[in-house]
């Protein structure tokens, strides 16, 4: 459980981490909230782009490079870290390769829903109403760059407020902000260097190794899909909830309003002889994943929780299996739908 764990938790923090023509300049007639977080969240989906970006939470603070290529080849993604660990991360479509220099091991996986910065938002804003209130703020600069400040402010407990700061010129995110009902800062992500445009080199989005893996550690990932996951994942970007087809999965009884389920599948994790299940649910902005493991085993001693930004984990039995909630929620909201799994609690 504890390799399930870290191996979650990897995933989803290392996630934090065709020439397309540039959006036009700021439109002539301005944009309301709604109109700058399509603008953005279109960006974000068709532009190429590179630069650094400085992710901070809880006294860290990370720097990746990051270089996306978006051409009539498809969708290409690299994100190198800068400091700490040597890993780099490089995507192609769905397909993702982590590696992990230091140990020579890279493990293959593919990618059911997640998005990461600077593609986080929906791909249709407006799903976001009943739940968050979005407000124009000033215009403001970010490396170097004029920038528009947007605010989606959450409506109740259960989520973090989000603060978005999008480029005048290209729509882009350049700077994101997680904020908790105190008004604290619980992340944030900033890009200190930025390029955006048809001029990106390709090669800056292919692995910097580029002569096999021998004498590497090879870790592929098996993911079946038994529910189909959907583009932009979140309410509304089908019209409606999702039904499973295949596998039989525990669903949560308490999930936060908004939240459905936009994907669900069975993986084969590296040193695991039996599947585990993973199901995604969001409400369009935030994501949560529940992950069942036939082997309850292997949470013992582990079970509790942990935070790291505005990511939480809540790792719990379940009879003779194991349950993992992941969330960018408050660890309260969490625990709530992690204890939800199976028979109610005892008090």
């Amino acid at each position: 459980m504890m390799a399930i764990r870290a191996a979650v938790l990897g995933l989803l923090a290392v996630f934090l981490l065709g020439p397309v023509p540039v959006l036009a300049a700021a439109a002539a007639t301005p944009l309301d909230a709604n109109g700058w977080l399509l603008r953005a969240a279109t960006a974000a989906r068709t532009a190429s782009y590179s630069g650094v970006y400085v992710y901070t939470c809880a006294g860290i603070t990370e720097t990746a490079r990051v270089t996306r290529i978006r051409n009539a080849s498809g969708d290409a993604e690299r994100i190198e870290s800068l400091d700490g660990v040597r890993r780099e991360v490089v995507r192609r479509g769905d397909e993702i390769h982590y590696f992990f220099v230091d140990s020579r091991t890279v493990r293959v996986d593919r990618r059911v829903s997640g998005r990461s910065f600077p593609d986080f938002l929906p791909q249709d804003p407006s799903v976001l109403a009943a739940h968050y209130t979005a407000e124009v703020g000033a215009v403001d600069r970010v490396a170097g760059r004029p920038v528009q400040v947007i605010r989606l402010r959450a409506k109740d407990g259960s989520r973090y407020t989000h603060e978005v700061w999008a480029d005048l010129q290209s729509g882009l995110p350049v700077k994101r902000r997680v904020i908790d009902e105190r008004g604290e800062i619980v992340e944030q992500f900033v890009f200190t260097e930025l390029t955006v445009g048809e001029r990106i080199n390709p090669r800056q989005a292919a692995p910097s190794r580029r002569s096999g893996y021998a004498g590497w550690k090879v870790e592929n990932t098996s993911v079946e899909e038994s529910l189909p996951s959907v583009a932009g994942a979140g309410p509304g970007a089908a019209g409606r909830p999702l039904e499973s087809k295949a596998i039989r999965f525990p669903e949560p009884r308490s999930l936060p309003p908004g939240f459905q389920k936009v994907a669900q599948v069975s993986r084969t994790l590296p040193g695991h002889d039996r599947p585990v299940m993973q199901a995604v649910y969001s409400d369009g902005m935030a994501t949560l994943s529940l992950f069942v493991d036939p082997d309850a085993a292997r949470v013992v001693g582990h079970e509790g929780s942990s935070q790291r930004g505005a990511l939480s984990v809540i790792t719990r039995s379940l009879g003779d299996r194991a349950v993992i909630a992941v969330g960018e929620l408050p660890a309260a909201t969490l625990r709530k739908v992690a204890e939800s799994v199976g028979p109610p609690l005892a008090r």
